[in-house]
This record gives C-alpha cells, structure tokens and sequence, in this order.
C-alpha cells in the first residue's frame, strides 16, 4: 500500500449510445429552443456565440458555489416519463470548461465516437486507435505526444483534463411541483479534441426522479466552487454497448503498453510504474479498484495508482471497473509484470 497513489474513485467522460429518445437542448437560441434562462443567487447563465458543440448557440453558466448558477426553464414540459425505469437510459450533458485541452491523438465525431475510451491520459496509437484526451502519441512510442498527459504520475508538464469544478449540483423540478437532486462528478473526464466533455447519469439513479411524474419543467446547475462552463447538448439516449476496460502501463522511460497488447512486462527491479484505467462502452461514473497479485483484496482506488516493484519475481495486477450504479456487470483486466 505504501508505493500507490489513487485518484478519486469516480470518473465519466465521452461516449457514443444509441438514437436520442429526447433532445432537451440542442445548441439554439433559447428563444428558439422553447426555453427561458433564469440566474440564481450571485451566478449567471446566458445564451452564448462564444463556443458551440451543435447548433449556433450554447449556454454560458458562471457558478459561484452551490447555491448560485442558473435554471434552464422549459416553456412546455420535456416528458421522460417511459425513460425514468430503464437501466439502460441515461440523461447526458455535454459540457466545455474553459482551459481544459482537447485530445491531441485525433477528433472525434461530435456527440462522440462510439466505444471511445475513457479514464485517465488518452491514447493516439495503439492497434485499433483509441482516442483519449491529451496523452500518449503510441503504444511502445518513447516521448509523449504533445499535449500529453502531465503532473506527477506521468512527470510530464502536459496540460490539464479535469476542470476546477469537482461537480455539479443538478436539480429537477417537475410539473408536480416536486423537486429532486443529484451531484454529477467532474473528475478525470475524457475530452474531445474540440475541448468538450460529456457527462451522463441513469435517469434511474437520479433519486426521487421516479416518485415525480416525469414532466421536467426546470433543470438547475450550480458548481462546488466558482468556475464557468458552457452547456452545449442535453439529451437522453439509451446506453446498452457492454462495459469493456483495459489497463495501460507507463515504464520508467515513457513508454505505455496495454493488457490489449500484452499480457506481459518486463521491467528492472527498483523501477516503478503508472497504471491506468481505461473504460469503454459507459458514459456514467465507474469506480476502478486495483489488486496486486491477490485479486480478492483491494489494494488501490481510482483510474491512476503508482507501484514501484523492488524485489524480483512475477507479479499480476488486476483491475476491476465497477459501475457505480449498478447497472452492469463489472468488467475485469490483467497484466502481468515480470521483474529481473
């Protein structure tokens, strides 16, 4: 346990799902979406040219903590009352916050490339082309790419993809006159080369949801601390791809190796690696937990942890990616690390 350092256990970022079941804001003018925009408290939230994900318009919030952002006011009702029961159906934001880097290994389509991957430092090479946010030009390659993944885990001095909100307080009124919350976590998020992130939760999770009569009328959003960020798609969409994850590997020299790849390192005794948790198929928050060579025993959390190995010998590592809601199956991952 001495030698991990863990990053926060949830994570979420860029996916693409099945066919919109509802389109609840798609980048117009709110006069022309059948919406009103109301601040809240010392926050604001306004129509915007600024950026756009679709359409020619997104809206602009300034939060100021918990209690200050903004509602989305829907002039007729959104009905999300056949989607509120389905495991499989998500609401999802698409988000951009100023200062977060887009991906430096290749675009992809807007609303996200189906089975991108997720979790950590993307990656621009390996076999079959994942894309990620900023990170590792290719598998085996030696320096990372531009923009590559920095701060202490991969002693690079790339740029940041996690935004100075830690999470979102969402609420939903109905027209019931019921209100319900929830928190939407914003760490460790995968970004589109464009610079925009999408965030999605299962509209069964979201607490009280299911007592309302599902006709939203309001949405809320209000940050953890102050920060700005552009809101530039709402929709639901209906997620069924299975949840598949891998782990990818930096060694003392930069160089990054997946379980995709190989089912096998080697490395030097003393030397320490950084392992990474990748996610595909999910746009919800998952939870990463490690085990070295006992697969029963949690040895680390988070989609980053830190291992140095100083004495020789073989040693597995094992990944399991949960997800945090319940909805699937964990998927698992292994590699194994030979140390001469």
């Amino acid at each position: 346990m001495k030698h991990l350092i863990w990053a926060s256990t949830l994570t979420v970022g860029l996916i693409g799902a099945a066919a919109a079941d509802a389109t609840l804001y798609a980048g117009q003018p709110a006069a022309d979406s059948g919406i009103t925009l109301r601040s809240w408290g010392s926050g604001t939230i306004e129509d915007s040219a600024e950026t756009t994900f679709v359409g020619s318009r997104s809206i602009k919030v300034l939060t100021r903590g918990m209690l200050s952002g903004g509602w989305i006011v829907f002039n007729s009702p959104r009905d999300l009352r056949s989607d509120l029961n389905a495991p499989d159906k998500v609401i999802r934001f698409t988000l951009r916050f100023p200062g977060v880097s887009g991906a430096s290994g290749g675009a992809a389509a807007p609303g996200g490339a189906s089975g991108a991957p997720r979790g950590g430092p993307g990656f621009g090479g390996e076999g079959g082309a994942p894309r990620g946010g900023p990170g590792f030009g290719g598998e085996g390659g030696g320096p990372q790419a531009p923009g590559g993944f920095g701060g202490p885990a991969a002693g690079g001095a790339g740029q940041s993809t996690a935004p100075n909100l830690r999470e979102l307080r969402l609420a939903f009124e109905t027209s019931d006159g019921k209100r319900t919350e929830t928190l939407l976590p914003l760490q460790n998020l995968r970004t589109e080369e464009s610079g925009w992130q999408s965030i999605s939760l299962p509209l069964s999770a979201i607490a009280g949801l299911r007592e309302t009569n599902g006709q939203i009328t309001k949405i809320g959003l209000f940050g953890d601390t102050t920060g700005v960020f552009y809101i530039g798609e709402i929709r639901t969409v209906s997620e069924t791809a299975p949840m598949q994850g891998y782990i990818a590997v930096q060694n003392a020299f930069g160089s990054v190796f997946t379980s995709r790849s190989h089912s096998r390192l080697s490395i030097a005794s003393g030397d320490e690696l950084v392992f990474f948790g990748v996610v595909e198929g999910v746009s919800t928050p998952v939870e990463y937990r490690w085990s070295f060579d006992d697969p029963s025993q949690v040895d680390g959390v988070g989609n980053v942890v830190r291992r140095r190995f100083p004495k020789r010998g073989n040693y597995t590592v094992y990944l399991t990616i949960a997800d945090a809601h319940g909805n699937r199956p964990p998927t698992t991952a292994k590699i194994e690390i030979q140390v001469n």
